[in-house]
C-alpha cells in the first residue's frame, strides 16, 4: 500500500474547495474535486456515474465529501477502489433528511426549473410574509448562477441510495449543533460538541483528527493517526 493514498473529497451543494482548506493544509495527499454540470433530468446515481472517471486516480483511495458531496460520494464509491467513505456533516440515507427537505419531493418531481420559478414566486409575494434574509434566499434560488443547487436540491430529495452502497465502509462525523442535517436523524461515529454544519471550517482540528484516523484505520501504513 503505497504511504501516499489518495483522498479525495466534495464540497456542499452551494460551496467549492475553500471549504476545505484546512484539510488541504493539513494532508498533502488530499484534493477536492470540482462539480460538474448535469444533465437534465439526471438522477444523483446517474450523476456519480458520470463523474466518477474524472474521479478515479487508479490506485485504492478514500473518498468522501461534506453535506451533499458526501451523498455524491457514497454513490461514488462503488465506481472507484475506495477503502473507505467519509461523511463530514452528511447523511448515509433519505432518512437523514429533515421535514422540511422532504416536502420539497413534490416540487422535485416536477424538477430544478420549476423550483426555481417558485422561489421566484416566493421572493417577489412574500416579501410582506416571510423573513429578509428568507426572501434573499429566494431571489438568490431562482438565479440562473444557482442552477447547480437547483439541481442538486431536488437530487437529494429524490434520492434513492443504490443497493451496492450498503457494502460501502462509511465513517462519519457530524456536528451536534448541525442545524440543516440534525445529527439526531442521523448514525455518525463521532459527534463534535457544538459543531454547526461547516464543520470543516470551524471545527478543523476534530475533522482533521477525524480523517487522520480513518486514514490509519484502512491504509495503517499511510504515516497518519
Amino acid at each position: 500500500m503505497s504511504k501516499a493514498v489518495p483522498i479525495i473529497l466534495l464540497s456542499g451543494m452551494a460551496t467549492d474547495e475553500r471549504l476545505f482548506e484546512p484539510q488541504l493544509a493539513a494532508f498533502p495527499n488530499l484534493r477536492v474535486q470540482p462539480w460538474i454540470d448535469p444533465l437534465p433530468g439526471e438522477s444523483l446515481r446517474a450523476y456519480a456515474a458520470r463523474l466518477a472517471p474524472l474521479v478515479d486516480p487508479g490506485v485504492p483511495c478514500i473518498i468522501g465529501g461534506a453535506s451533499f458531496g458526501g451523498v455524491v460520494a457514497l454513490e461514488l464509491a462503488q465506481h472507484l477502489p475506495a477503502m473507505a467513505c467519509i461523511l463530514i456533516g452528511s447523511i448515509r440515507s433519505p432518512s437523514g433528511l429533515p421535514w422540511r427537505w422532504r416536502l420539497l419531493r413534490p416540487v422535485a418531481l416536477l424538477g430544478p426549473g420549476t423550483l426555481g420559478v417558485l422561489a421566484a414566486l416566493g421572493a417577489r409575494l412574500g416579501r410582506r410574509l416571510l423573513a429578509g434574509g428568507t426572501v434573499r434566499r429566494l431571489q438568490r434560488l431562482s438565479q440562473p448562477e444557482t442552477a447547480f443547487v437547483r439541481w442538486a436540491m431536488c437530487a437529494v430529495v429524490r434520492w434513492r441510495p443504490s443497493p451496492a452502497v450498503r457494502r460501502v465502509r462509511v465513517f462519519h462525523i457530524h456536528g451536534a449543533a448541525d442545524r440543516v442535517l440534525p445529527v439526531s436523524l442521523g448514525r455518525p461515529d463521532v459527534v463534535v460538541p457544538a459543531g454547526g454544519h461547516a464543520l470543516t471550517l470551524f471545527s478543523p482540528s476534530a475533522v482533521n483528527e477525524f480523517i487522520a484516523g480513518v486514514v490509519h484505520a484502512v491504509a495503517p501504513d499511510s504515516g497518519y493517526g
